[in-house]
C-alpha cells in the first residue's frame, strides 16, 4: 500500500512540473486513476479484514447472519425488562460495531434493516426504542464517534470520481451561503480564512484553472459576445495565453465574485506577513507560500477524497467534456480545449478515459 500511495504522489509531483507537456499530462492522469482504483481495492481488503478479525474477537462469530442471530437472543433477554434502559444502550453500542467496518451506505442500511426486522417481530416494551437508534442517521453520529474514518463513502458516479460534479457545486456554494462550514476545516480559523478555503475549492472545481492561476494570473473578460480567461499560464509554445471561459454551474458575475474575494483575502494576508502582494509574488512563491495549506484545505473539505489542488483540474477535465463538447469534436478535442491546451492535428484524436 504505501509502494502504491509513494506513486501516487510522485505522479502529482511530476504533474506540478512546468516542463509536463500535454499529452504527457494525458498520460499521468491515466497512471493516476488506474492507480487510485488500484489502492480503493487494498483499503476495501484490508477493510474487510478488520472487520472479520472484529466479528470474531467481540462476537465469537464471521458474519452479519450469525451476529444478528446473537442480537435476537440478547434482545429477548431485555425486551419486556421495566427497568432496562441501561441494558438498552449497551445493546446498541455493542451491535451498531457490527456495521461500523462496512464499506458503503446501502450496506450499512441493509444491516440496520436486519436488527430493525428482528426488532418487530420479537416486539417487547423497548421496541419503539431500540429500533429508533438503529436508523441511518443516528448510526452514523455513534459510528463516528467510536471510529472517525471507518466508514468509506462509496458515491454512485463514475469509477474515477468521488462525487457528482453538478451536486458538489452546488453543495459547497450553499456552505458558502449558509456559513455552514467543516468543523475540521473551520477549526481554530477565522471566517475569511475558511471561505478562502471553500472558494478556492469551488473555483478549481468549476473552472479548472490552476492553483497560481486562480490565484493570481486568470482573470476573465468579455471578448466579442463571449468572455474568456485571460492569464492562462503555458505548459507548452503551442498553448493560449487566453482561452473560452467555459465554466461549470457558476455565473460568470459568481465566479468573478469568488475571484475578487479570494484574491483580497490573500493580498490582506500578504501584507501582514510578508509585507508583499500578489503581484509581487511569482508563481513558485504562490505554490511554496500557499499550495500545501490549501491542499491539506480541500482535503479536510472533501473528507480525503480529493488528495490536491490539482486534482480538480481532472474532475473539471471529465465533467466538462460532456457539459462543452461541441459537435464537430472528438472527446479529445474537447478535453484540450477547455483546459487550453493546443489540438494536434494527428491520427490519435481519441481519449480513452473519457466515454
Amino acid at each position: 500500500m504505501k509502494r502504491l500511495i509513494d506513486k501516487l504522489e510522485s505522479l502529482y509531483q511530476e504533474l506540478e512540473k512546468e516542463e509536463v507537456t500535454a499529452d504527457e499530462e494525458i498520460v499521468i492522469f491515466r497512471q493516476i486513476s488506474k492507480l487510485r482504483e488500484s489502492i480503493r481495492k487494498l483499503e476495501k481488503k484490508e477493510h474487510d479484514q478488520i472487520r472479520k478479525q472484529t466479528f470474531l474477537t467481540v462476537y465469537g462469530v464471521e458474519n452479519i447472519k450469525e451476529v444478528s442471530e446473537l442480537f435476537r437472543a440478547d434482545y429477548n433477554k431485555l425486551k419486556n425488562k421495566k427497568n432496562g434502559f441501561d441494558e438498552v444502550s449497551s445493546l446498541f453500542q455493542k451491535y451498531v460495531l457490527s456495521i461500523t467496518f462496512l464499506y458503503s451506505t446501502p450496506s450499512i442500511k441493509n444491516n440496520l434493516g436486519i436488527f430493525r426486522k428482528i426488532i418487530n417481530e420479537e416486539g417487547g416494551i423497548w421496541k419503539e426504542t431500540v429500533k429508533s437508534s438503529f436508523y441511518i442517521f443516528d448510526v452514523y453520529k455513534a459510528v463516528t464517534a467510536i471510529t472517525k474514518k471507518t466508514i468509506i463513502k462509496k458515491e454512485e458516479t463514475n469509477k474515477d470520481m468521488a462525487f457528482n460534479v453538478y451536486d458538489e457545486i452546488k453543495k459547497v456554494k450553499n456552505i458558502l451561503d449558509n456559513k455552514t462550514y467543516v468543523d475540521d476545516v473551520a477549526r481554530n480559523q477565522n471566517e475569511q480564512q475558511v471561505r478562502s478555503y471553500y472558494i478556492s475549492y469551488l473555483l478549481g472545481l468549476s473552472t479548472g484553472r490552476r492553483f497560481t492561476e486562480i490565484f493570481k494570473t486568470v482573470n476573465i473578460k468579455k471578448k466579442g459576445k463571449n468572455y474568456i480567461f485571460d492569464g492562462i499560464l503555458k505548459k507548452d509554445k503551442n498553448q493560449k495565453n487566453e482561452i473560452e471561459a467555459n465554466i461549470l454551474y457558476l455565473s460568470i458575475d459568481e465566479t468573478k465574485s469568488y475571484l475578487k474575494e479570494l484574491r483580497a483575502f490573500i493580498n490582506a494576508k500578504l501584507k501582514t506577513t510578508k509585507k508583499k502582494t500578489l503581484k509581487e509574488l511569482s508563481e513558485g512563491e504562490i505554490n511554496a507560500t500557499f499550495s500545501k495549506v490549501y491542499n491539506n484545505a480541500i482535503k479536510r473539505i472533501t473528507g480525503d477524497k480529493i488528495p490536491n489542488f490539482h486534482e480538480l483540474r481532472h474532475y473539471y477535465a471529465i465533467e466538462g467534456t460532456e457539459v462543452f463538447k461541441r459537435d464537430d469534436e472528438t472527446p479529445k478535442d474537447t478535453r484540450y480545449r477547455i483546459l487550453g491546451h493546443h489540438i494536434k492535428e494527428d491520427s490519435t484524436r481519441t481519449y480513452k478515459t473519457i466515454k
